[in-house]
């Protein structure tokens, strides 16, 4: 714009502090002037859209109140909330060919981001979950449909059979992207494309279904190896081994895809609600502990706050605390959590 004789449009920086709250690193942290703000924070979110949703990619959520279609309660301490819109996430990423961001968005209905893509060959849109460090402006790609084979002066004979193996699915595209572009975040590539060590989320567990794993805010997956092979349960076939952030490391196909980068809003974590409204906002109802019910209505009822050394139950009897939920090993499950676990001391 200097060079057409034109004068860039100035930022305004962003209010950090008021009478009300103060921004703290990427955490707005509100003061001390009533009770139900006293210690209420949440991430900043200046760079969210204040606007609604595009409507023809959402619809209206209709509420339960915890009940199934026979109108029994199944869910219970559900009821009430703010009226939300479930937006139509791609979480297959099939539609080829570069895509910009045109906005950022808040979902009610996930603790992740949301972006707003438009595809720069069709003008269609469609939402993705947002990595982070993705802002507007940003160009992403999908090679889900198909690879574009680098113009590299690598030659046949210097390439293994490893590596063909694991390339014949692909397609020629675009001889001019380099392997630095198609990694960068928020591109999704295939598995056997992403080179080892690569930091992913939106991982799927189908070579043609949507992203499953890492999809919340922060998560993330690791890439630990590729070509591993599993005769006796699938054979013929290549996995990859993916690192998840609770140290279990996972078999996966190789012709699977995944986004590259971590998810954003990192920061959910360390939000304080600050009062019992904002959970009523988001439709839970209160709590009654069991200790405070009857004996017919509760194990841990009757006597005087005490629940007379009983193990931990549910109303119906079931152990809550202590009780293996895992049935059996998974064998696309290389080391599970309770191993590492263990080799840590926890």
């Amino acid at each position: 714009m200097r060079s057409n004789g034109e004068t860039p449009p100035v930022a305004i920086p962003h209010l950090q502090e008021t009478k009300f709250w103060k921004v703290t690193g990427n955490m707005k942290v509100y003061k001390n002037t009533s009770n139900g703000v006293r210690h209420r924070t949440h991430p900043v979110r200046y760079h969210l859209h204040k606007g609604s949703s595009v409507k023809r990619l959402s619809f209206g959520k209709r509420s339960t109140g915890g009940r199934n279609d026979s109108g029994r309660i199944t869910v219970r301490g559900r009821g009430g909330g703010h009226k939300r819109r479930v937006r139509n996430i791609d979480f297959k990423r099939t539609a080829p060919g570069p895509h910009m961001v045109v906005r950022l968005e808040y979902d009610p209905n996930r603790s992740a981001e949301l972006a707003l893509l438009r595809n720069l060959s069709t003008n269609e849109f469609s939402y993705i979950l947002r990595q982070k460090d993705l802002n507007v402006g940003d160009v992403v790609y999908s090679w889900r449909s198909g690879l574009p084979i680098e113009s590299s002066s690598q030659t046949e004979e210097n390439v293994n059979e490893e590596t063909v193996e694991l390339k014949k699915d692909s397609v020629k595209i675009d001889q001019h992207v380099s392997k630095s572009r198609m990694i960068q975040r928020g591109n999704c590539l295939p598995l056997h494309a992403i080179p080892v060590g690569t930091i992913v989320s939106c991982i799927s567990l189908k070579p043609n279904g949507p992203a499953k794993l890492c999809r919340s805010a922060g998560t993330y997956g690791q890439l630990l190896a590729l070509g591993t092979k599993v005769e006796d349960r699938a054979p013929g076939k290549l996995f990859a081994q993916l690192r998840l952030q609770s140290k279990e490391v996972r078999l996966v196909d190789v012709n699977c895809v995944a986004t590259i980068g971590e998810m954003g809003n990192s920061d959910h974590h360390n939000r304080v609600l600050g009062k019992a409204g904002l959970m009523r906002h988001k439709g839970f109802r209160p709590k009654v502990r069991g200790i405070a019910m009857s004996p017919y209505d509760h194990p841990h009822g009757g006597g005087r706050k005490s629940k007379g050394g009983r193990h931990p139950r549910s109303p119906w009897g079931w152990k809550t605390r202590g009780l293996k939920t895992v049935r059996g090993k998974k064998w696309f499950v290389v080391t599970p959590k309770w191993k590492v676990k263990m080799d840590r001391g926890e």
